[in-house]
């Protein structure tokens, strides 16, 4: 092998400018941090409180209206007794209780209107689990991407910077033009602004992670892997199927409609009458009797007259039942297009890793190592063993560009369809 040849191979092989992982930095799965968000963020306490709040008001709308109790001091003539104004005396003692008796059933229409009020509220908590989950998904999925284009990018890196070295010392010797110096020069500065970018943007994923976990933004995490590209996707109509049924924006919509068919059944009820009976007990002061006499009654409320009440809920309840059953019909369009856009990306997507890392990358390996074979048996020169090595790492770096796209639309699949979010 030449001098020139083993020089630069030992560099390549040698190479160890790499990501240092401080003694802080904790390795982290996707598994663990679901399991950190649904245990302490604060929004999922704030939604499964609203859930506990509305659940409670279903025992209350379901209560009786409370009995009424009345005392009257009735002061005049009154049989034996003189007459009198008096403040602090009287002659009569009235005490009456009534109760007003829902035969109608509007308490129980109430509580199940409260209890579809409260089915609501939980799946409102869900979509709000479903998102910050899908949040959490993404940037996990980008901060892994990053991960894995910095590490080609510095292998790249590395061997300009070798390629440099080796240029450098040719072309002082005049074996090598000055163009092809900075060509080379301008390759590495390239690379440098890449890799700038790189750490920017895993910078910016690290803090959203951190940010969902509760975390101080600063707080390190040590370098991820993308996971293998899967090929057992779901086909499009049993993923379309599943993201229907599991769709939490579906969900509350359907909830919603419940709710508003439950409250317009009450509506519909407010203009039924529920009798109040009452009974009224006297004693006559100064008569020695306990009870003097008794009285029983029922009354009843007229809700007919109040026609513009009535009416309004019943339009109202109506009006919310009719918007709940749009908003079913769009989230299940909506929720179509979307997974058929992610699930075209994601198969598509494993197609062309399957590609690079059965053809492409193979191929350019191949050409690296024919490269190297020539250079040693003289019939080519070293330029383009070097032009082989950077073709090799640039179809390395396409190849995780390729695999986080897919990652990204494969996780965007995951999300819609709930896979392995929900618990």
């Amino acid at each position: 092998m030449r001098p020139q040849m083993l020089i630069l191979f030992t560099l390549v092989a040698g190479s160890s400018w790499t990501r240092a992982e401080t003694p802080a930095e904790a390795a982290l799965t996707l598994s663990a941090v679901f399991s950190e968000i649904r245990a302490h963020h604060p929004a999922l306490t704030a939604a499964r409180a609203n859930t506990d709040a509305a659940q409670a008001r279903v025992s209350q709308e379901k209560a009786w209206a409370d009995p009424r109790v009345g005392i009257d001091l009735k002061r005049g003539d009154s049989g034996n007794n003189a007459p009198t104004t008096k403040l602090n005396t009287y002659n009569e003692l009235e005490v009456s209780v009534s109760q007003e008796l829902p035969l109608s059933g509007r308490n129980q229409l109430r509580a199940k209107a409260a209890s579809a009020e409260a089915g609501v509220a939980d799946a409102a908590t869900r979509k709000r689990e479903w998102m910050l989950l899908n949040q959490a998904r993404t940037a996990f999925t980008k901060l892994a991407a990053a991960d894995e284009r910095l590490a080609v990018n510095r292998r790249l890196h590395d061997n300009l910077a070798q390629t440099l070295a080796l240029a450098r010392r040719t072309y002082e010797t005049g074996l090598r033009p000055q163009s092809e110096l900075l060509a080379l020069e301008t390759d590495l500065a390239r690379t440098d602004a890449d890799r700038t970018d790189l750490e920017s943007a895993r910078a910016q994923e690290t803090a959203a992670l951190n940010a969902l976990m509760l975390r101080p933004a600063e707080t390190p995490v040590a370098a991820l892997t993308l996971p293998a590209s899967a090929s057992s996707l779901l086909s499009l109509p049993d993923a379309v199927a599943r993201a229907r049924a599991m769709s939490p924006d579906i969900a509350v919509a359907l909830k919603q409609a419940d709710a508003a068919q439950a409250r317009l059944a009450v509506a519909r009820k407010n203009r039924a009458i529920d009798p109040e009976v009452s009974i009224t007990a006297r004693q006559m002061k100064g008569s020695g009797d306990g009870i003097s006499s008794y009285d029983t009654g029922i009354s009843f409320s007229l809700p007919w007259f109040q026609s513009g009440r009535t009416d309004g809920e019943r339009r109202e309840a109506l009006s919310r039942l009719t918007a709940a059953r749009a908003d079913v019909e769009t989230g299940e369009a909506e929720i179509t297009g979307m997974v058929s856009a992610a699930h075209a990306r994601a198969t598509s997507g494993y197609t062309q890793v399957k590609r690079y890392e059965n053809e492409l990358v193979p191929l350019a390996r191949a050409s690296s190592a024919a490269a190297r074979r020539d250079y040693e048996a003289g019939r080519v020169q070293l330029t383009a063993v070097l032009a082989a090595e950077k073709m090799l790492l640039e179809t390395e770096l396409k190849l995780t560009d390729t695999r986080a796209e897919q990652a990204l639309a494969s996780a965007e699949l995951c999300f819609l369809t709930s896979q392995d979010v929900t618990p």
